[in-house]
Parts: C-alpha cells; sequence; structure tokens
C-alpha cells in the first residue's frame, strides 16, 4: 500500500455499519439523493456548476457508483487508497482543492439529511464525517503523488 502520511484512526466497525445502513436506507431514494447532493454543491460552489453538462443525469449516477465503492472500500485501507487515487487520477485535471473536497462532503451529508430526516442520526453522520475525513487526505495524497509526477 503505498505510504499515506497523519491518516486519522480507522473506522470502527460500528461506524462502518452505520455508514453502510445509512447507505443502503438512502438507495431507496437514491435518484433524490444524487440531486440534491449537487444542489447542495452548487449552492456552496456556485462556480463549480460550470465544471458539469446541463443535464446532470450522468454525473448523478457517477456519484452513487462512487460513494457505493468508498462504503464498500471502508473496511480496507488498502482498497481505499485504491479509490482514492482513481477519483484523484480522474479529476486531476481539475486540481481539486481540500476545500472543494470538502464542500463536496458537506453537500453528501446535507443530502443525507434531506432524504433520511430523523432517521439520519447524530451518530450516522459522525461516522461519515470520519470517513470523510480519511478518504479526504487520501485524496489530497494521492494528488499530491500525481502532481509530483508531471
Amino acid at each position: 500500500m503505498p505510504d499515506v502520511p497523519e491518516l486519522p484512526p480507522p473506522l470502527r466497525p460500528d461506524q462502518i455499519a452505520l455508514i453502510e445502513t445509512s447507505f443502503t436506507s438512502a438507495l431507496r431514494v437514491k435518484a433524490e439523493l444524487a440531486q440534491s447532493v449537487y444542489d447542495h454543491l452548487f449552492r456552496l460552489e456556485p462556480q463549480a456548476k460550470d465544471l458539469f453538462p446541463p443535464d446532470l443525469a450522468i454525473q448523478r449516477a457517477k456519484i452513487m457508483r462512487a460513494l457505493s465503492t468508498i462504503v464498500r472500500s471502508l473496511s480496507s485501507d488498502r482498497e481505499l487508497v485504491r479509490v482514492a487515487e482513481g477519483l484523484a487520477r480522474s479529476h486531476q485535471r481539475f486540481a481539486l482543492t481540500d476545500a472543494q473536497l470538502h464542500h463536496m462532503e458537506t453537500a453528501i451529508l446535507m443530502a443525507f439529511e434531506d432524504r433520511l430526516g430523523q432517521d439520519f442520526t447524530t451518530d450516522m453522520r459522525s461516522a461519515w464525517t470520519s470517513a470523510f475525513d480519511r478518504f479526504i487526505q487520501m485524496v489530497s495524497h494521492a494528488q499530491d503523488r500525481l502532481a509530483d509526477v508531471e
């Protein structure tokens, strides 16, 4: 596994279970969840809208696939690093900043709150936040390595 410095601690099994439970619940309303993610993202980062096509159908499917892959990879740092590296490569031309990655995190969390309401508990939100803390650092590290290669 590539060296990944100073990551927050791995998720506990109970945190992974909360993420899996909330994601499974959200799959019942996945189209609405995906739309809500982009609605929130464009409010947080209005300029980001210019990076996407007017019809977000393909992009909404991509975000749900990405979230599904991340959720499936949470118990394996090796797999999670691989996913982070893939995301860094596929978004390399955008030179995403940590702030932009955190805006996407916020948009996703807000979308879960919108769609799951009270079923999206404080513990679930905390588990997702812990997962994003690790994942965003992995993506940032992968972006740094890609920039060093150029």
